[in-house]
């Protein structure tokens, strides 16, 4: 009886001491298998100009933001960076040539100053329409020319919307080509947009865009020109008294990440990274196209007077604007820009 209960108790430790170290070899396999999960977790650092709450940019950034998050499990994370915090849109692909930060979102107008092939964006009435310039921007040649940035420290992943511009100041409706002469309007620091705008018979002022609206306030500049959204967005129409529907530049936004950024990702990850900046792209676009309908019409609310150029005027302004094709096609690369006519009058 005796033997019998000192085998049973051997037994029941024997059990005891196996639960335990199953236990524990559970234990430590979950506590590696969470190491290893924490050790994937990516956080990317995105800045843009733009604010969140009101414009296409940021809503588009924040829409991203939920697929990358959704798709990866919570894996890959976004910090955002709205409203020009760590800079204007040079300084932040600045940033992604050094890796200090992850993605921006910058119009193709600077983007020029990194590599000549985005100054095809830059000519005047390239685009009749939106539909036109999805088409080709999302074809061969626009993608072409998104393959470039990866020999200047970047990685184009698709290309979203600013919108086609339009021309707004204080002094006086512009209703034709002449209207323009002498007018001190705020450009982007692009080359091309300040010779149209030279072309034209007005006084491009180069200027950064966090600046333009004191300038506008303070009597420095007389009009800016930009895509509706953004006016409305940055306030404009309450230093300006005149909005002329011009449509004189069409501006995409470019979806970009570093490329030191990059090389680091495994293959499913760039995959998943490349997708849902073309998903939340398409987004994008919709909306920009929506919010610009609706703020022309706050805008208007507001007492800001909104004319558009006749279509005998909008062809004087093309006429003039032919010089400056022929002035900037080396630099963009006559192959090139041919490659992008031929597309536009194939997609028509």
């Amino acid at each position: 009886m005796r033997v019998k209960r000192l085998l049973l108790l051997f037994t029941i430790f024997s059990l005891l001491i196996g639960l335990v170290g199953c236990s524990t070899s559970q234990s430590k396999k979950e506590g590696e298998e969470k190491s290893k999960d924490q050790a994937q977790q990516i956080v990317l650092k995105a800045g843009i100009g733009s604010s969140l709450q009101n414009s296409s940019h940021g809503k588009g950034l924040v829409k991203f933001q939920e697929i990358v998050e959704k798709e990866s499990n919570g894996r890959i994370r976004l910090q955002i960076f709205p409203d020009g915090q760590l800079g204007n849109d040079k300084s932040m692909m600045e940033a992604l040539q050094m890796g200090t930060l992850d993605i921006t979102i910058p119009s193709t107008a600077p983007i020029a100053n990194f590599t000549k092939s985005f100054m095809v964006f830059d000519l005047p009435y390239l685009f009749p329409n939106e539909e036109v310039a999805d088409r080709v921007l999302d074809g061969p040649a626009g993608q072409d020319i998104l393959k470039t940035l990866e020999d200047v420290g970047m990685v184009g992943l698709a290309y979203w919307e600013n919108g086609f511009r339009n021309i707004t100041n204080s002094k006086r409706p512009i209703n034709s080509i002449d209207d323009l002469k002498g007018l001190k309007i705020r450009t982007m620091q692009n080359p091309i947009h300040l010779e149209t705008f030279k072309a034209w018979g007005a006084n491009p002022v180069p200027m950064p865009f966090n600046e333009v609206f004191t300038a506008l306030e303070q009597k420095v500049i007389d009009g800016q020109e930009n895509p509706n959204t953004l006016i409305y967005d940055a306030g404009f129409y309450e230093a300006q008294k005149y909005l002329t529907l011009s449509r004189h530049f069409y501006t995409p936004f470019v979806f970009m990440i570093s490329k030191k950024t990059w090389d680091k990702l495994s293959p499913a990850d760039q995959e998943l990274l490349k997708k849902a900046a073309v998903e939340a792209g398409k987004y994008q676009r919709q909306i920009n196209r929506e919010l610009s309908e609706k703020y022309l019409e706050e805008m208007k609310k507001k007492g800001i007077a909104v004319n558009e150029l006749s279509t005998e005027e909008k062809q004087k302004f093309i006429e003039k604007s032919r010089t400056i094709y022929a002035k900037f096609e080396n630099e963009i690369g006559k192959d090139r820009l041919k490659k992008v006519l031929d597309e536009i009058a194939k997609v028509q």
